[in-house]
């Protein structure tokens, strides 16, 4: 029975330490904890300003929301989705929050910071170093900044039941990294924030130092 009860315990490590390593595309936190206090799901804005400061990051887009009711009706409201990222250095995971019309809907973790002092370097950003689905946050901890930005709004019809149809705006930004002559282009392309698309382009070319400075 000892030995049972032993062999058990023993065990107990070996779950956690495969519940704590398996992998996860996206990890969530309740609060997150700044040198001002804590922050919770449901804070303002001020407050998320007062306790954290100011981003490392912000972004913000527009997304359409429907409210269906038991008689029928239908409300359409446009809400504003803001992403603040805290950068706390290579050795420490990115914080992202994100806010819903001025409130903290939810905090996660993105992928590992970069230094303040150096901006990380454009690499291929390839499938290889970004996916489908990362935020504009974590491409930018990873590639850097774009050589060019391209924002545009695209409407979508979207057919519902009853032979009903309802329009969606979505905002689409176009990030280009201009990675040199012997290289090809790389295009992502990010619907509401998130990665949606990447592929290549043609061969690019050297930029000047005036064109550098220009960049973003």
């Amino acid at each position: 029975m000892e030995a049972a009860q032993m062999s058990q315990t023993g065990l107990l490590p070996y779950f956690l330490t495969i519940i704590l390593t398996a992998p996860c595309s996206v990890i969530y936190a309740a609060t997150l904890d700044c040198s001002g206090g804590i922050i919770s799901v449901g804070d303002s804005r001020v407050d998320l300003l007062m306790k954290c400061g100011d981003p490392d990051a912000k972004d913000s887009h527009d997304e359409e929301q429907i409210d269906r009711f038991a008689n029928g009706s239908i409300h359409k409201i446009y809400v504003t989705i803001e992403e603040w990222t805290y950068n706390y250095g290579p050795t420490q995971f990115m914080r992202i929050v994100s806010l819903k019309n001025g409130k903290v809907a939810f905090i996660r973790a993105g992928n590992y910071g970069y230094s303040k002092e150096t901006k990380p370097s454009q690499h291929e950003c390839s499938e290889q170093i970004v996916s489908v689905g990362d935020s504009k946050s974590d491409v930018l901890a990873k590639c850097g900044e774009p050589t060019w930005k391209d924002t545009r709004q695209e409407e979508f019809n979207e057919k519902q039941g009853m032979g009903q149809v309802r329009d969606i705006f979505v905002t689409i930004e176009e990030w280009t990294y201009n990675l040199g002559s012997n290289r090809f282009v790389r295009i992502l392309t990010f619907r509401n924030g998130k990665l949606f698309d990447i592929k290549s382009g043609n061969y690019g070319y050297e930029m000047k130092q005036e064109d550098k400075r220009k960049s973003p």
